[in-house]
């Protein structure tokens, strides 16, 4: 009996060591609910007269709203520009502290009437988007690279492209994303309504808003 114990016994320290359990996946940072981001325009390529305008618009800010919805890695999200008045739909993924979100489709993605530095009037179009960002304690920066058609009025061909660029700051609100009614771009940073409170920033306002 004795030596039948110590069999045993070290039969289950050997398999003990000799098998390890293995190690669940980490899940992916939650970046789920509303945010803010305060952008600026930083480059301009491309677009004729569009684009020899929107190079002196360097400089210029735009407050947008976010939307991020969030299923293990993938995301789905909507963001909305307050002076640039556009508003799109994205697609993408989320991994560590990284954020990409490539266009999906865009309801509001066109400015009908945009006059030149010249006088020259054209439409634009969004065709392509891209959102880099960072979420780092619900906070962090983020690169938005636009493309739009460029036509003349009236026209459906194409006169040319622009590429403009934005580099924001965007913070998390905590406003989950079902009950976003609540937050459409129209409320400012500094809101408060119950429990919800729009943090601060240190420059949240902008005259003139956007670049369009």
């Amino acid at each position: 009996m004795v030596r039948f114990l110590f069999v045993f016994l070290l039969s289950l320290l050997v398999s003990s060591c000799g098998s390890s359990s293995p190690s669940s996946p980490s899940a992916a940072p939650r970046v789920s609910g509303a945010w803010i981001g305060n952008a600026t325009l930083t480059s301009v390529t491309g677009g004729e007269c569009v684009g020899t305008t929107l190079a002196g618009a360097i400089g210029s800010r735009d407050i947008f709203s976010a939307r991020v919805q969030q299923t293990d890695n993938d995301l789905a999200a909507s963001l909305t520009y307050q002076g640039n008045l556009t508003s799109c739909v994205y697609k993408g993924s989320t991994s560590n502290e990284a954020i990409n979100l490539t266009l999906s489709s865009c309801p509001d993605g066109k400015i009908e009437r945009f006059v030149c530095a010249n006088g020259d009037v054209r439409r634009l179009e969004i065709v392509d988007s891209r959102v880099s960002a960072q979420n780092n304690n619900r906070t962090g920066t983020g690169t938005d690279t636009t493309t739009l058609n460029v036509y003349l009025p009236g026209s459906t061909t194409p006169l040319s492209t622009v590429t403009v660029t934005s580099q924001f700051l965007w913070n998390m609100l905590g406003i989950p994303h079902d009950d976003f009614h609540i937050f459409d771009g129209s409320i400012l940073p500094g809101y408060v309504d119950g429990t919800v409170i729009i943090p601060e920033e240190s420059n949240p306002f902008c005259t003139d808003c956007g670049w369009y």
